[in-house]
């Protein structure tokens, strides 16, 4: 049976609202010079004629996209999943298949893609899990592999409670 672990929806609302408050702000800033909202979004639109104009709105139409998926996407961010085969994470680095650039840009704004490719660690290749930190820097996964030796800090499960990852932990040993 499959745990997911989700990232806290809180983080990713205010994020979302932020970047859609950005993409909406050059008709914010054209409604706070007195005009109505059919005049601020005709402003808008018909600055798009000139170089600078593209720029702007190809910028702020990005924030605008990227704010409401983040929106939508708010409480389905996966982190970690458990099932029969191993721990499935998401790697800070990118995958092999996806080009570096993309991951590269979505990991700047979000730390993680909105549908990310998990990585797999096998149960058979995990030696230990422990948890490790305080509750000043945080609570972290530390899991050791059989084939390195060196315990591997998932980074970003740093968003997870300190009692998931108590409860990834304690599940983890239950199948090693």
């Amino acid at each position: 049976m499959a745990t997911s672990y989700y990232l806290k929806r809180y983080p990713t609302a205010i994020s979302g609202s932020i970047f859609t408050f950005m993409g909406l702000l050059p008709v914010w800033i054209c409604l706070g010079t007195g005009e109505s909202l059919k005049d601020s979004v005709l402003f808008y639109l018909t600055s798009l004629v000139s170089f600078p104009g593209v720029i702007m709105a190809g910028m702020s139409l990005l924030f605008l996209i990227l704010g409401l998926a983040l929106l939508w996407r708010t409480g389905r961010v996966i982190r970690c999943r458990l099932d029969d085969h191993g721990v499935h994470y998401v790697p800070l680095a990118p995958l092999p298949d996806r080009p570096a650039l993309f991951g590269d840009i979505l990991g700047a704004l979000f730390g993680t893609t909105l549908r990310p490719r998990l990585a797999l660690i096998p149960y058979e290749d995990i030696a230990d899990v422990q948890v490790r930190g305080d509750r000043r820097k945080g609570f972290n996964l530390y899991i050791q592999r059989k084939s390195s030796g060196l315990p591997e800090h998932l980074q970003t499960l740093t968003t997870l409670s300190q009692p998931q990852l108590l409860d990834i932990q304690q599940r983890v040993r239950a199948r090693l």
